[in-house]
């Protein structure tokens, strides 16, 4: 058992059967006793044993309490001065080591090894797992927010013929038709809207749950349906391979490190599932493109149709928008001459 030496005088305050009525007071602990003095001197009692104490354990600097017989709570002032009550317990221990900063530079060293693991190894584990367990109600929660959310600040009616429409809604169908040609690994809602948008532009992207937004200044800029079709083809390969999903929860998944290492980061599944935008926000990687374009051609040439509508739809791209402007479709989908030279290759080895 550890013995104690020395006095000790800790100001504070002790309030009385669980009143919230505080006393200023001094606790005085010698070898054995413990007593309670007013700090006006009017008030003093011999009121029990040192071992009798119960100590609430060190928070920061938040005060410290500590338990006495009767319902009596003191209340010290110094929250490091009550640790000298147990000198030789593990947590004061602690808590002296809390004092000092030196000891915090392992850590510091050793985090951004730890964050770039958890980045490399641990998301994509977590992104697999999640991607299994998504459930479809999700996926239509998720794209039916989407909606919301850019029909509020982002587009307005189409202005689009609705014999037009009615076209490439078809033309979309078509294509909706082969692809269970290509044995899809998961039924998805897919729907086509059309929506005009000076702030997007000329655009088409793809929601989680199967629902593609097709722009009027897109269809304007690009007349020909075997574009058009190429440009759906590959919008549905971003769907078939999960692609904006994964992003999702790879996004989340860094905000949640982010929190985990330096504190919160915001509530971001809040946002991206109740309100969208988050999904909106997501660039796709040039794999991605990549592999939604391979899907888009595939895809075609199951449909019977043009495969190469996006290599004219890349070099007028290129030709008319060398630098995007924000909301473009380049800003979400980023070219390169390796995305044209893919499709071109697939051609030449069409048999």
């Amino acid at each position: 058992m550890a013995q104690f030496s020395e006095n000790l005088y800790i100001p504070g305050r002790y309030f009385k059967n669980q009143s919230s009525t505080a006393t200023d007071c001094t606790l005085i602990i010698d070898e054995e006793n413990v007593h309670i003095e007013s700090r006006d001197g009017r008030y003093k009692s011999h009121h029990c044993q040192r071992r009798e104490l119960v100590i609430d354990r060190k928070i920061a600097k938040i005060a410290r309490k500590i338990h006495l017989p009767d319902g009596i709570v003191f209340e010290a002032n110094d929250p490091d001065v009550v640790d000298r009550l147990r000198p030789h317990s593990l947590w004061a221990t602690l808590s002296n080591t809390e004092r000092f900063g030196w000891h915090l530079l392992p850590l510091a060293i050793i985090t951004p090894f730890l964050a770039y693991a958890l980045y490399k190894l641990l998301i994509p584990l977590v992104i697999s797992l999640a991607l299994i367990l998504t459930p479809d109600g999700l996926l239509k929660t998720i794209d039916k927010n989407s909606v919301k959310s850019i029909d509020l600040v982002l587009t307005d009616t189409s202005k689009i013929d609705e014999g037009r429409q009615v076209e490439l809604t078809q033309l979309f169908n078509s294509l909706l038709l082969a692809r269970q040609k290509l044995s899809p690994k998961r039924k998805y809602n897919y729907q086509l809207l059309f929506r005009s948008s000076k702030i997007l532009g000329p655009n088409a992207f793809a929601l989680p749950g199967g629902t593609i937004v097709l722009t009027d200044e897109l269809v304007e800029d690009f007349s020909d349906d075997y574009i058009l079709a190429a440009v759906l083809a590959h919008e549905i390969g971003h769907v078939e391979n999960q692609h904006s999903l994964k992003q999702l929860y790879r996004a989340l998944g860094i905000a949640a490190m982010v929190t985990l290492i330096a504190g919160d980061a915001g509530p971001l599944l809040e946002d991206a599932i109740l309100e969208g935008s988050a999904v909106l926000s997501l660039s796709f990687s040039r794999q991605h493109e990549l592999q939604a374009d391979d899907y888009s051609f595939d895809l075609l040439v199951s449909a019977g149709r043009r495969p190469d509508g996006l290599i004219d739809f890349f070099e007028q791209l290129s030709e008319d928008m060398p630098m995007p402007k924000e909301g473009e479709w380049l800003m979400t989908h980023p070219l390169s001459q390796k995305r044209i030279a893919n499709i071109k290759n697939k051609m030449e080895a069409r048999p």
